[in-house]
């Protein structure tokens, strides 16, 4: 784990939602923001394969495409 510092405008966000009226408030939000991205990243790189899976996915289609010819 590592320990950041973000300034944040307070007085934006409580305009823009109310319910961020702490400073513990803002760094919950916050910590909800980044482990959410994380999520998303770590999905992400599951979502990718490698070069040797794309080319045998491209290979096959090939084969397919030229068996119909």
């Amino acid at each position: 784990m590592c320990r950041v510092t973000v300034e944040v405008d307070q007085e934006v966000l409580r305009s823009m939602n109310p319910a961020l009226d702490s400073t513990a408030a803002i760094r919950h939000w916050a910590q909800q923001l980044i482990d959410m991205r994380i999520q998303q990243m770590e999905f992400e790189d599951t979502e990718t394969m490698s070069i040797e899976e794309a080319r045998a996915i491209i290979h096959e289609t090939i084969r397919k495409e030229y068996a119909l010819i």
